[in-house]
């Protein structure tokens, strides 16, 4: 962890030359801070507090840099004296808050406020009313500001108030004494916008395609790029006009094609094609690892680790990387988290296709971009990685939603993930079933030695609204299999229909609060887990080796509904296609499963004549 300094020294005299960072300090007019966290732009580390005098402003110079070396005092008051039971703010969160006071103190020169010491509540409605017309975007734009980013100014000034004590000029009154922030701001459940989880046809859309680049083309991509680099190496000792034919005759020779079946015969074609498979890289480790931008963003050389299971004799393989998120070192936390097979892979791919950036630069990061503007070598932004998570599904052709493409960010597919692992109903994800079913065994096994808390939190919040969508419909159902589901259906009366809705609604938030009740699914029914009545052997939930079928249905937790009708329908046809060339012994065993979908299958009223 990274030892802060004192903020004075005996060589300084007062808070404005306490250290912000190596190379500033908090009375200085421009601030470079010390983010190391991945995904920021050069200007995200950089802030300046030269400020142009409003247009219409009602203060004087004098008063407006008095408001500026006030502002410059409570953010030093912030990182070295926080509020008691606060975290010190990092340079991060001084980059943030400064923004919001540069804001504020445009605000303050327009009304003719001098000091802070003014603000009172009066003047805090007047600024909720200001922020409510500000556009979302510097420089216009559809929409205003948020009512989550209100929220933030008025912390600022909530905080201003808290810090009083340690400060020069602050507000002398609660600024809101009979509300707080969120509900002076109105953001309410019904406003705050949450960061939603991409649709499951369009997610399956997307890490299908990203897991098809990676597996069936990831070879034939880098192949191309390495023939097109060291082509144009050739030609240009030959001089720059021969460069791009030797390019294109290396490239026509090795004959090579790519994942829409278009030739990979020219340098424009090839480059396309490296920069989207960089894109599906990230996109599958974004959606089957379940990690934040920075931690994927701050990978580096070597990220694969293999750790043995304990006592098991296997071998599970890890992403390494940095945990940023609530880690006071400002190098993040050294952390790993739990890799399908594809994830392994989709790394190895990026340190090929970025070993000769990391080569010109002498980076080790596998997020690596040539800025355009200068020509330097710079890591990849959060900004950017969306932008290109976008460009990547318009590339190959993602179906919409409701209508219109579907805009994706970088945080939707940890949120997708979490969703993912907890339901463990993966009828609906094909091919990706196996990848997600693997991540899930391995993030509850004992050799998982991750501590991204964060993700476990979403998970098991993922879990409870999934308990509780299917308790819901469970109670509501007329018709149900399984042992457990006939229980349920003979004593569910009260809880059916629009006069049992409230009831319905009631008992299932009572089950949430009071009890650790979870439904597990699996791709043929619903396990209402108790672990005395278990026949799979599971002791927190249940046992992925021991359940089937045949268990399952033996079983007194095992509930199905008309939605795993398809899986019983298949599994009967199935089994009645081996009969005809069965021998008897086998053919017993065959009748026996078919007689078990024939029972379910009349049990959810799913019986289509065809038994």
């Amino acid at each position: 962890m990274n030892q802060h300094p004192h903020p004075l020294t005996q060589s300084s005299p007062s808070w404005e030359d306490a250290r912000l960072s190596p190379w500033s300090r908090f009375g200085d007019d421009e601030w470079r801070l010390d983010i190391r966290t991945a995904g920021r732009r050069a200007d995200q580390k950089r802030f300046s507090w030269a400020l142009a005098m409003p247009e219409h402003t009602r203060i004087g110079n004098s008063d407006h840099a008095q408001l500026v070396r006030a502002a410059k005092h409570f953010l030093w008051s912030m990182h070295y004296h926080p509020p008691s039971g606060r975290k010190r703010s990092s340079p991060a969160s001084i980059h943030h808050k400064a923004m919001l006071l540069r804001a504020l103190l445009e605000w303050m020169a327009c009304e003719g406020h001098s000091h802070f010491a003014g603000i009172d509540p009066a003047s805090v409605e007047q600024l909720c009313k200001w922020l409510r017309c500000r556009p979302a975007r510097a420089g216009g734009g559809k929409g205003n500001i948020s009512t989550a980013t209100i929220t933030n100014y008025l912390l600022v000034i909530k905080d201003l108030y808290r810090q009083r004590e340690k400060l020069n000029d602050a507000p002398l009154v609660d600024p809101l004494p009979l509300e707080t922030t969120y509900e002076a701001a109105g953001h309410t459940r019904a406003t705050k916008g949450v960061i939603p989880f991409i649709p499951e046809d369009v997610a399956v859309a997307i890490l299908s395609e990203a897991l098809r680049w990676v597996e069936e083309h990831g070879d034939t991509i880098v192949a191309a790029e390495t023939i097109r680099r060291e082509a144009r190496a050739q030609g240009l000792r030959r001089g720059k006009r021969q460069a791009s034919d030797h390019v294109r005759a290396a490239l026509r020779l090795a004959s090579l094609a790519g994942p829409s079946g278009e030739r990979l015969d020219g340098a424009y074609a090839v480059r396309h094609a490296a920069v989207h498979l960089v894109e599906a890289c990230y996109i599958l480790i974004a959606g089957f690892v379940g990690m934040r931008s920075s931690e994927i963003l701050s990978m580096k050389t070597g990220a694969i680790e293999h750790h043995p299971i304990g006592g098991t004799g296997v071998n599970q393989a890890y992403v390494v990387s940095r945990l940023f998120k609530t880690v006071d070192d400002l190098d993040g936390r050294r952390e790993r988290w739990v890799a399908p097979a594809p994830v392994v892979r989709a790394v190895e791919l990026l340190e090929q296709l970025s070993a000769p950036l990391r080569e010109a630069s002498g980076r080790d990061d596998l997020f690596l971009v040539k800025n355009t503007q200068y020509g330097q070598i710079v890591p990849v932004t959060h900004m950017h990685i969306a932008w290109r998570i976008n460009d990547f599904a318009r590339h190959v052709g993602i179906p919409d939603h409701d209508g219109k493409p579907w805009r994706f960010s970088t945080h939707q597919f940890r949120k997708t993930f979490a969703r993912f692992i907890a339901r463990r109903d993966r009828t609906q994800l094909l091919g990706l079933a196996e990848h997600f079913k693997h991540a899930s065994v391995a993030m509850t096994a004992r050799g998982y030695v991750g501590n991204d808390f964060d993700l476990h939190g979403l998970i098991d919040h993922e879990a409870r609204a999934e308990t509780a969508a299917a308790l819901d419909r469970l109670l509501a159902a007329k018709r149900l299999g399984g042992k457990m589901g006939e229980r349920i259906v003979a004593g569910n009366a009260r809880f059916r229909g629009r006069a049992g809705e409230q009831v319905r609604r009631d008992y299932v938030a009572f089950i949430l609060k009071e009890t650790d009740l979870r439904i597990h699914a699996c791709d043929y029914g619903w396990c209402v887990f108790q672990q005395e009545t278990s026949r799979c052997g599971g002791e927190l939930q249940p046992n992925e080796v021991g359940r089937a079928p045949a268990v399952c249905l033996s079983c007194a937790n095992m509930v199905i509904e008309a939605k795993h009708g398809a899986y019983w329908r298949d599994r009967r046809r199935r089994n009645a296609a081996l009969l005809p060339e069965a021998n008897p012994m086998t053919a017993a065993v065959l009748n026996e499963a078919i007689g078990q979908c024939e029972r379910v299958l009349t049990q959810i009223g799913d019986d289509d004549g065809q038994g």
